[in-house]
């Protein structure tokens, strides 16, 4: 009887040495995995930080952009070009607001001339103070114009015999031609309507 007793303690005494010899690893282990956690966050704070100083640094580099196009509540198109280089963005900005419009730079040694149309002040307005930035008003471009005449009202036609409205050309094009000054700013940009866009043009506003 006192056999199973005694076996009964002895093994009752091992699994309890058994338990006290294993918790102090599990307790011990705990604090190691806690330390790990403010050491990641603070490296990623670090990177934050870092981050943070590199990008303006990057993006701020305090040039005005080469060209800019706005479009207004009353329904107008601001253009405001900087540099050559803003001529193919600028041409491609504004037909996908549906303006029939060419952007090119003035070349004085164009044999061409002046291009052969004409400028619509009610449709596009400059700004002598800033040369570079029209203002384009879509809705008073011509959409289509008869032949041999303007659209200011002329009634006369190539025949002499039909009305405007009997003969017609394809829509006219909105052509813009650019003057630049020998640091890259812009000396003048002036507007045409033409029924065909020329290769060149002289930069300006012919006389007259």
């Amino acid at each position: 009887m006192n056999t199973p007793t005694a076996f009964k303690d002895r093994l009752a005494s091992e699994l309890s040495a058994m338990a006290t010899a294993t918790a102090p690893a599990s307790v011990a282990a705990a604090p190691v995995r806690r330390l790990r956690v403010p050491l990641m966050a603070a490296g990623v704070a670090t990177a934050a930080a870092a981050a943070a100083v590199i990008l303006p640094s990057v993006s701020g580099s305090g040039a005005s952009p080469a060209y800019a196009v706005t479009e207004e509540d009353d329904g107008s198109v601001v253009v405001d070009l900087n540099r050559p280089e803003g001529l193919p963005g600028l041409q491609k900005q504004l037909k996908e607001l549906g303006i029939r419009a060419v952007a090119q730079q003035g070349d004085k040694d164009c044999a061409a001339g002046y291009p052969g149309g004409w400028a619509l002040a009610k449709a596009v307005l400059t700004y002598p103070s800033d040369p570079g930035k029209v203002r384009i008003y879509p809705d008073r471009l011509p959409v289509r114009i008869a032949e041999g005449s303007r659209p200011s009202g002329h009634d006369a036609t190539a025949d002499g015999n039909k009305k405007p409205d009997d003969v017609q050309r394809p829509a006219p094009t909105l052509l813009l031609v650019a003057d630049f000054e020998k640091d890259g700013t812009v000396r003048t940009l002036t507007d045409w309507v033409v029924n065909e866009v020329p290769s060149c043009s002289l930069p300006g506003r012919r006389e007259g």
